[in-house]
């Protein structure tokens, strides 16, 4: 018998550990290679736990792959391991940058 107010009988709702979810319980989708291109990344840092890490140009990825996905078919050139993470690599500046605004920004200030 079920008591009152203690949620559903079922199994839990088994969740991805790779992925978000909002307030209701559903997926919010990742963001994608193209996305981080658009947003001015300047490839996908993929890092493993032994703290080696190299940067993927954005013409070895499929557009439509997660960026976070992309660390699931690596593996670690120094330690063979396969415990990596993926992310944005944001050193090339953010997208504002990029086009110039900032230097706009900044000569405007000085006069």
């Amino acid at each position: 018998m079920r008591a009152s107010g203690k949620g559903p009988s079922g199994p839990r709702r088994l969740r991805n550990p790779r992925r978000s979810y909002d307030q209701e319980g559903r997926e919010v989708e990742p963001a994608t290679v193209d996305n981080a291109r658009q947003n001015g990344a300047r490839g996908i840092t993929v890092k493993c736990a032994c703290n080696y890490e190299a940067l993927l140009p954005f013409e070895r990825l499929r557009a439509d792959e997660y960026v976070l996905d992309v660390a699931l078919r690596c593996r670690c050139t120094a330690c063979g391991g396969r415990r990596i993470e993926s992310y944005p690599d944001w050193t090339g500046g953010w997208r504002w940058q990029a086009n110039g605004l900032a230097a706009n920004a900044t000569s405007e200030s000085h006069d």
